[in-house]
């Protein structure tokens, strides 16, 4: 083709290109216009008892609408509110989730014949408490995640203690129980949760305070060793007597020690652990050599699996004699798909108190209660 016909034939299907942009546009504009209301939250994720606010626009002005918050496709908010003849944003709309179960949540906007024209996702996050003694365990229960996608926990104290992931459920929410290890570090901890990935920043951070003073931590023995003597009183009658004997002189060293811990004696207290831990031995020699006779082996192994794990804790114990605060080093953990610890953050609700060899009856009696506070699954008691 000649080189000027192609240049003329170019221009032409240049101008005709700009004619049928140019009969687009106002179908574009009106589309715009057109495109409806938006209706969005300021988070995507609240702790349970936060205010959710709601930002709406795109309405029609001098218009009536419906701001509806659904639980599991229940309502469990709605309020009506009139939109204003100059188009401007409608006054702040929010939500107080107090008394509110955890999960997933939606929130729509309806108008005035009751269309659903906008809507968004959000999810509450619960944790148990934000206070815990070793042995417990925090509970997370939360919802806002898409369906069956890869929620990762962390706890931090400026390094990383723990880490792990759970897997969503059909409606997005979650359940996590994070085990808190008898060594735990007395001290603040940052728990993150992440929905998208660590290369994002976290969905939503809390505080949680480890109280393991020296003082709970001997207490929560005690618990331990008494949970114990139950027990033991179902074994054969014949050792049952020499076995609690041993048991009880044991508990009553523990008691002891827990006394010279309020005295500030920690030397005193240092020797009835040691005497403790000798008993324990003694009790485990005796079970060994009646296992198999008038002991069965399996009762024999769960009892003497039970006494060990006191004596680790009472080690435990006997180390942080020599640190301030009866800190200890924070091991570990890891998390399986199933939101349980193997091994093993912005409100804080209370401090607990440095251990400098005293304790207070507060601290045992928030021990003994013990009841859906995330109790930590021990040997020889039930977990609650």
């Amino acid at each position: 083709m000649h080189p000027r016909k192609c240049m003329v034939l170019k221009s032409v299907l240049v101008i005709v290109v700009a004619l049928l942009l140019i009969l687009q546009l106002p179908i574009l504009l009106i589309a715009a216009q057109e495109s409806g209301p938006t209706l969005t939250t300021d988070r995507d994720f609240y702790l349970a008892s936060d205010i959710v606010r709601f930002s709406v626009s795109g309405l029609q002005p001098d218009s009536n609408y419906i701001l509806q918050v659904l639980y599991h496709d229940s309502v469990v908010y709605s309020i009506e509110f009139h939109s204003s003849s100059d188009e401007s944003t409608p006054p702040e709309i929010y939500w107080n989730s107090t008394s509110n179960p955890s999960g997933t949540y939606m929130v729509q906007l309806l108008d005035a014949e009751g269309g659903v024209i906008a809507g968004d996702i959000f999810g509450l996050v619960e944790v148990n408490k934000y206070e815990f003694l070793p042995d417990e365990s925090i509970i997370i229960i939360g919802g806002g995640v898409e369906p069956y996608s890869t929620v990762i926990m962390m706890v931090s104290d400026r390094s990383i203690i723990f880490n792990g992931s759970v897997t969503a459920d059909e409606n997005g929410e979650f359940q996590v129980i994070v085990p808190i290890p008898f060594n735990t570090t007395y001290g603040g901890y940052q728990l993150m949760i992440y929905s998208k990935g660590l290369e994002f920043d976290p969905d939503l951070v809390f505080n949680i305070f480890v109280n393991s003073t020296l003082s709970n931590l001997v207490d929560i023995i005690d618990i331990d060793l008494t949970t114990l003597i139950e027990a033991i009183s179902e074994i054969n009658i014949t050792i049952q007597q020499s076995i609690l004997a041993k048991l009880q002189n044991a508990l009553k060293k523990i008691e002891q020690a827990e006394h010279h811990l309020l005295l500030n004696q920690t030397h005193v207290a240092r020797n009835m652990l040691n005497a403790a831990e000798n008993i324990l031995n003694a009790c485990i020699n005796e079970i060994n050599a009646q296992s198999g006779k008038h002991i069965d082996d399996e009762t024999a192994a769960s009892i003497n699996l039970s006494l060990r794990e006191v004596m680790k804790k009472l080690e435990v114990c006997k180390s942080s004699l020599d640190k301030p605060h009866g800190k200890q080093k924070q091991s570990n953990g890891t998390l399986d798909n199933d939101g349980v610890s193997v091994n093993n953050a912005n409100n804080s609700k209370g401090k607990g108190k440095p251990s400098d060899g005293s304790g207070n009856q507060d601290d045992k009696d928030k021990r003994n209660q013990n009841d859906n506070n995330g109790r930590g699954r021990g040997r020889g008691r039930t977990q609650k």
